[in-house]
């Protein structure tokens, strides 16, 4: 369970990101807002070219052949530019102006599927020259599908120049922003090896192809003409969003068996729409826009279920997808913009970025958790290390921590290998508590007595070892005198040390000789010991 400190700072800082998630929509509806421009919307009818005599109400999103046919008043002469309203997406059109006299004074053309220049940056706006008086408009649009309905209308050059920069901008900004974290998606699913990484990058990609198509940027910059590039990557970048969603919230059939079934469906439904779409491209812009509402529901109702089991990376992708489910669905089902040169196509890439920028905040959180849980495992291995080096009865150094000490020794160093003398008779006669005792009191007072000049390690059982850098040995030996005089003076009369010095220049490649010539000394002085005492307790 996760600590009430960790619980509640969490809460904090989801809603802190809550705040600021509505302030900065707050600013960005504020941005967009209606710029209260005056052109002309055209008075007229469309028409299927099929079906010249019978006006429409609304053109057919999966495309055809249509004729616009309106009149326009000009109060005075000038330079004018006619454009479509609500939607950029269509591959052909024509416009011819005629005066009141029938004369064409103007034969425009253009289209994402045709190679004339656009005199307007990412627009399809066509300046004509226009004196006073009254005009007719026949506009001829050719397209698969449709993705708003389009509406002409006419405005000054001097004005038209001046409300297209506010889309302009968003567009490049929105797309420079998606490609910029859709390269960043994809150096992490490398240096990763995550499949939701990579799924997101392929998302972001198919939004690319998709608004950069739509919204002329391909055309205009890359001469990059193929219609079908703005609605086919999006039947596949459909699918990769609920792969980026199974892999974010780590939806497994164990653990989430019902929104594991979720997901199948979901894919099913989403490779129909694709194959679907391929088989019929007058089809292929509504199987996108279906798949795009199956996702968006998809990802809300996963991270709802999954925020109230306490899921702390679907808490923070519930804001997200909320905002890209408001969006998205506003751009899913809108047909008509308030504003003339903001388009529908706007709007999905605003939705699309803002959900991008969003999800960053979850990657961080997620990155900030990898962090903490390393830090944590680093400690605790610290903690195992330093644990396994030290002797659990004495504190001290143990045989482990010697060894590497050994290793460092300078060739002044040297090596005192210790046994601490009837140890055995107090365990036998007294315990072996007592006799931990002697041990304990023995490492605590000698290690009082170095006081740093050298280190006193605890080898196992009755023997223990000093490392010093400066071969001390009379200092050493005069240390484990006062020792023993200690003991002796306190309850252990009997007490002893038997000890055998080695220096790091008598064999300076190979430690392991030195450590082994003092263990060869210390019996040698234990046998002395022993010979000289006559006793058994050694």
């Amino acid at each position: 369970m996760m600590p009430r400190f960790n619980q509640q700072k969490m809460r904090n800082r989801f809603a802190c990101l809550v705040r600021h998630f509505s302030i900065f929509i707050g600013l960005f509806l504020f941005i967009i807002s209606p710029c209260h421009a005056s052109p002309n919307l055209l008075i007229g009818q469309w028409y299927v070219v099929d079906q010249p005599t019978e006006p429409i109400k609304a053109l057919s999103l999966t495309g055809g052949d249509f004729v616009f046919k309106g009149t326009l008043q000009v109060a005075q002469a000038g330079d004018y530019v006619i454009d479509f309203k609500n939607t950029s997406t269509f591959a052909m059109f024509q416009h011819s102006v005629r005066d009141s006299r029938n004369v064409v004074v103007a034969e425009l053309q253009g289209g994402i599927g045709r190679q004339e220049i656009n005199p307007f940056a990412l627009r399809h706006g066509r300046e004509v020259h226009l004196e006073a008086g009254n005009y007719t408009l026949e506009t001829s649009l050719k397209t698969p599908y449709l993705i708003a309905q389009p509406q002409p209308y006419l405005d000054s050059k001097q004005h038209y120049q001046q409300a297209i920069k506010l889309g302009n901008v968003i567009a490049i900004l929105c797309l420079g922003m998606l490609a910029g974290l859709m390269s960043y998606y994809i150096v992490l699913g490398l240096i990763r090896r995550q499949m939701v990484d990579g799924m997101y990058a392929l998302f972001l990609l198919g939004n690319l192809l998709m608004q950069g198509t739509s919204l002329l940027v391909f055309s205009d910059i890359f001469g990059i003409h193929w219609f079908y590039l703005s609605a086919f990557p999006i039947l596949f970048s459909n699918i990769a969003y609920v792969f980026f969603v199974k892999g974010l919230l780590s939806i497994r059939k164990q653990y989430n068996p019902k929104l594991y079934h979720w997901i199948q469906y979901a894919l099913v439904i989403l490779v129909l729409f694709a194959l679907w779409g391929m088989v019929s491209p007058n089809w292929m812009m509504e199987m996108a826009r279906y798949g795009v509402g199956i996702f968006l529901c998809l990802g809300l109702a996963c991270s709802i279920y999954l925020s109230s089991k306490k899921n702390m990376t679907a808490r923070y992708y519930l804001i997200a997808i909320i905002t890209f489910f408001v969006l998205g669905s506003l751009t899913i089902t809108a047909q008509n913009s308030s504003e003339f040169t903001l388009y529908v196509e706007h709007m999905g890439l605003v939705a699309v970025t803002v959900e991008a920028l969003l999800l960053s905040f979850v990657l961080s959180y997620q990155f900030s958790e990898l962090f903490k849980e390393k830090e944590q495992v680093l400690a605790a291995l610290g903690m195992s290390e330093a644990q396994i080096k030290i002797d659990k009865l004495t504190g001290l150094p143990n045989r482990i921590a010697l060894e590497a000490a050994i290793q460092i020794l300078p060739r002044t160093g040297s090596i005192t290998i210790l046994d601490l003398d009837r140890l055995k008779y107090y365990n036998d006669k007294f315990g072996h508590a007592y006799g931990d005792k002697l041990l304990c009191d023995f490492s605590h007072l000698l290690q009082e007595k170095l006081d740093g000049m050298a280190t006193l390690h605890r080898l196992g059982g009755d023997e223990f070892a000093i490392t010093s850098d400066h071969g001390d040995a009379l200092v050493i030996q005069a240390k484990l005198d006062e020792t023993v005089a200690h003991l002796q003076a306190n309850g252990f009369e009997l007490a002893g040390v038997s000890a055998g010095t080695a220096f790091i220049h008598e064999e300076v490649d190979n430690c392991s000789v030195v450590m082994h010539m003092a263990d060869m000394r210390m019996y040698e002085n234990k046998r002395a010991h022993k010979r000289a005492h006559n006793e058994q307790f050694y």
